[in-house]
């Protein structure tokens, strides 16, 4: 596209820039920001050991304020991770290179979280069951797990409305269009069961299912959902060979939280001297180590595979096929 100009313009014409390259050049002139991008993960520790040596720890002793400063750490690596999306998605006003199938699994993944620990953490009910059924033990769930999972979804569904606001992915098609379904509607099977369960144990007090077993199931599925969730954004990235729109700093933040969390969780077992700590809270033991299992496949894409993909944000913003925000 060519625009006229007049005769006192030194020029004959000028040539309008490809959006791409409107995009890489505003890039460069970003380039200044990069140094602020770096700030994530060593702000995020930073905020954590701070407020895990301010705030009083539950019991006396070392290992309780090693266990509060790794608690309050790995809550503000795993919180502060879902914001460096957000703010590329801002930057670059499109979400082309970032999963849709992921963000829904994410966000149906930390709704059972947060129910999970909210329940456990707050439910005099639940805590007893929990503590008849480990010989007096209290389960490992601290108010940072809490805190963090309602954050965690809230901010996963402020990613969903980014992907609402801004949606420039490729229409679907064939086996994509049929992966979508396929999500929806398990994820719909699952809701409706545990609705259905919720309201059979409150009808029938406990007869037959307790709450206690309920929120296990819950577990279980967050932890399903976590292997499961991160398949799509692999497989794009696979695809387009450029993990161009999907931020590192997520990865680097959740990988530090991922660590932290089973740190935590394996040192609080050590301390009380009660290994149950780790069967009882099977969603955190297992969200960790399958965080981890996924970012250093990411890790390994961004650095290694695809480090030399420079033309695929261009390619993405003409709307390539081979971006499809599906499988």
């Amino acid at each position: 596209m060519r625009r006229k100009v007049s005769a006192a313009d030194p020029s004959m014409d000028v040539a309008l820039a490809p959006r791409g390259d409107e995009e890489a050049s505003s890039e460069e002139q970003k380039c200044p920001c990069v140094s602020l991008d770096n700030l994530w993960v060593p702000g995020a520790l930073v905020l954590g050991v701070v407020v895990g040596l301010l705030l009083p720890a539950d019991q006396p002793g070392w290992g309780a304020r090693t266990s509060e400063v790794l608690g309050w750490t790995y809550f503000f690596a795993w919180s502060v991770s879902f914001y460096p999306q957000v703010f590329l998605n801002i930057r670059r006003r499109s979400v082309v290179g970032l999963s849709l199938d992921y963000q829904i699994l994410n966000a149906f993944g930390f709704a059972c979280y947060f129910l999970f620990n909210a329940l456990l953490f707050w439910s005099p009910g639940i805590r007893a069951a929990y503590r008849q059924s480990h010989h007096g033990q209290d389960s490992a769930v601290r108010l940072n797990d809490v805190v963090f999972a309602g954050h965690a979804f809230l901010i996963t569904l402020i990613t969903l409305a980014q992907i609402g606001f801004y949606y420039d992915y490729p229409p679907l098609a064939g086996a994509d269009r049929l992966l979508r379904v396929a999500v929806l509607t398990a994820l719909g099977l699952v809701g409706t069961f545990m609705v259905g369960a919720a309201l059979y144990i409150g009808a029938y007090a406990e007869c037959c299912l307790s709450w206690l077993t309920f929120l296990t199931i819950i577990a279980e599925v967050k932890v399903i959902i976590s292997v499961v969730k991160y398949c799509p954004q692999v497989w794009m990235n696979y695809k387009r060979k450029s993990t161009a729109g999907w931020t590192i700093y997520n990865v680097l933040l959740d990988l530090t939280g991922g660590l932290l969390s089973v740190a935590q969780l394996l040192l609080d077992a050590s301390l009380s001297n009660d290994w149950s700590k780790v069967s009882g809270d099977p969603a955190k033991l297992m969200l960790g180590n399958v965080s981890v299992f996924f970012d250093l496949i990411f890790i390994v894409q961004h650095f290694c595979l695809y480090r030399d993909a420079r033309g695929a944000a261009a390619c993405d913003a003409q709307g390539s096929s081979s971006s499809s925000e599906g499988f």
